[in-house]
């Protein structure tokens, strides 16, 4: 019996020290054209923020969010393959050097306390060497590190940064491309999978309230799976 005990124990810390090495780390994007949703600001810290610049609530959200202790990221606009509604911050392939780092720069500066930046849309541009080094550029001299949204497969974005050797990492899993209770349940538990495989995974979400509000239900699970961690701990490490 005690060699039974002795067993189950060891099991029990085996699963303990699984979760601990599994982190997963989520960002909701395309906040700014509203003030920060309540459901949001509940969540625990660890959940960042990726903000739209020159938004009408830009500025106001990246202050709560450091306010509540979250990362904060710019949400760069960038251009699409497919034809679409641009944001007038939106980095597109015509542009010259300067005014393409110029809007950037600009951009940055509607989003304060930024650690990072990713692009939203730009399954275009993100495959555009030339454009990815001009970011880059502005990047380094700030300071700032890139996460890879990941809209195309083909994207060089990250590997691009790493040329630069600006800490960069990539999105693994979108949330709520469905958004559906079902579908965000799905993509979550995904995630964990992913982050017990890999180590560590990254997923990006939207501030739908279908999926603050899965988010919120399903957390006390996930956390005893796996490590909810901020986004700059796996700049930090690399992973």
């Amino acid at each position: 019996m005690k060699g039974l005990i002795r067993v189950g124990l060891i099991w029990l810390l085996l699963l303990a020290s699984s979760a601990q090495a599994a982190r997963l780390a989520i960002v909701i994007d395309d906040l700014g054209y509203q003030h920060m949703p309540s459901p949001l600001s509940a969540l625990p810290p660890q959940i960042s923020v990726s903000i739209l610049p020159e938004t009408p609530y830009d500025q106001l959200t990246a202050r709560q969010a450091q306010q509540e202790s979250r990362d904060v990221l710019l949400h760069m606009p960038m251009q699409p393959s497919r034809t679409a509604p641009l944001e007038m911050t939106t980095l597109t392939a015509t542009m010259s050097k300067e005014e393409l780092q110029d809007k950037l720069r600009h951009a940055l500066s509607r989003v304060p306390g930024a650690v990072a930046v990713n692009n939203h849309m730009g399954s275009a541009l993100t495959q555009n060497p030339t454009a990815m080094d001009w970011v880059m550029e502005v990047l380094k001299q700030e300071h700032l590190a890139f996460l890879d949204s990941r809209t195309t497969a083909k994207s060089v974005a990250q590997a691009q940064a790493r040329a630069a050797h600006i800490p960069a990492l990539r999105r693994h899993v979108f949330l709520d491309h469905v958004p559906s209770e079902t579908f965000i349940r799905r993509q979550l538990k995904r995630a964990v999978l992913q982050a017990k495989q890999q180590g560590a995974v990254i997923a990006i979400g939207h501030p739908h309230p279908v999926t603050l509000s899965t988010l919120n239900a399903m957390l006390p699970e996930i956390q005893q799976q796996v490590t909810l961690v901020r986004l700059s701990e796996l700049f930090s490490t690399g992973s």
